[in-house]
């Protein structure tokens, strides 16, 4: 990727010239320490930070927030992810180390105290739920959601298979459930009005590739699988519910029976949790599903 072609870029260059190679050396570095490969070239969650940060730098113009605020907080926002060359390696929301690692790059960069608080207040508030919230954070939230959909979201969904080593089948049975029920309900899950318009067309796009490839998979390898909407009851009850779509394969692949599902739902760290567990009636074989559920599905 030509990062010098990107809008945010050249704006944070001007800014603070070498800020942004500074932050991609801690990300990658960070990266092939975990997977313990040095001599990899970029890696693919710097990728994906440089797409959220050109889709945040975007929307906060469009949303009239500060661009170059916007595009440090999608920066850092997955800067923890690997920390200390391990993989969400405490029970802490990693947006509490992006912080403290965006406040000790920023101040010895030199950028002001003020908006290097303001970096910093947005990476602590991002994916909290709840009426109080962070207009920065707001941005990110929803550039890093639209990354992940539309054409080249489907894209990155398959790298970032391979990389974990899925096959085909594995990657729709155990992943798709969450890539369709977070496509369906993709506008509703925005929090900014420039984020859900450009989502109605991601979200078709998206639907409309995985039901195809479904089709595919079915005709091209024998998967026969079923896509099933349901609504599921939300942890603390009070009536509230989740619409799911999941992918679920027709019948046991071990004996041909019928599988019978049950639902649980449990508030996590960060998110509330959705359990699908699958169940063989007639050879009891058991797999399970599972995924954060959608703020607003």
């Amino acid at each position: 990727m030509l990062l010098k072609q990107q809008e945010f870029y050249r704006s944070l260059t001007a800014l603070s010239p070498g800020l942004v190679e500074r932050i991609r050396r801690m990300i990658e570095e960070a990266e092939k320490k975990y997977s313990g490969k040095k001599d990899a070239k970029a890696g693919f969650l710097w990728e994906h930070t440089v797409l959220v940060a050109s889709q945040a730098f975007r929307l906060a113009t469009a949303e009239k927030e500060n661009p170059d605020l916007t595009a440090l907080v999608a920066l850092f926002h997955d800067s923890a992810k690997f920390a200390g060359g391990r993989y969400h390696a405490s029970d802490e929301p990693e947006e509490e180390e992006a912080a403290r690692l965006a406040r000790a790059t920023l101040e010895e960069t030199g950028l002001k105290m003020a908006d290097t608080g303001h970096v910093v207040r947005a990476l602590r508030s991002l994916y909290q739920s709840g009426a109080s919230r962070n207009r920065l954070a707001d941005i990110v939230h929803d550039a890093d959601f639209l990354t992940k959909f539309g054409y080249l979201g489907v894209a990155n969904f398959f790298v970032k298979s391979a990389l974990r080593g899925r096959n085909l089948e594995s990657a729709a049975m155990d992943y798709l459930s969450k890539e369709l029920t977070y496509a369906a309900v993709l506008p509703a899950n925005m929090r900014t009005a420039s984020a859900r318009r450009l989502a109605v067309k991601k979200s078709a796009d998206t639907l409309r590739f995985y039901k195809a490839y479904i089709g595919e998979l079915e005709e091209a390898h024998g998967m026969d699988f079923r896509v099933r909407t349901v609504d599921v009851p939300k942890a603390g009850g009070r009536g509230r519910r989740a619409k799911v779509t999941l992918v679920l394969p027709a019948a046991c692949g071990a004996c041909g029976g019928k599988w019978e599902t049950e639902f649980r739902t449990e508030k996590g760290l960060k998110c509330e949790k959705l359990e699908a567990s699958l169940r063989c009636a007639a050879c009891g074989e058991r797999r399970s599903i599972s995924f954060c559920l959608p703020e607003m599905g």
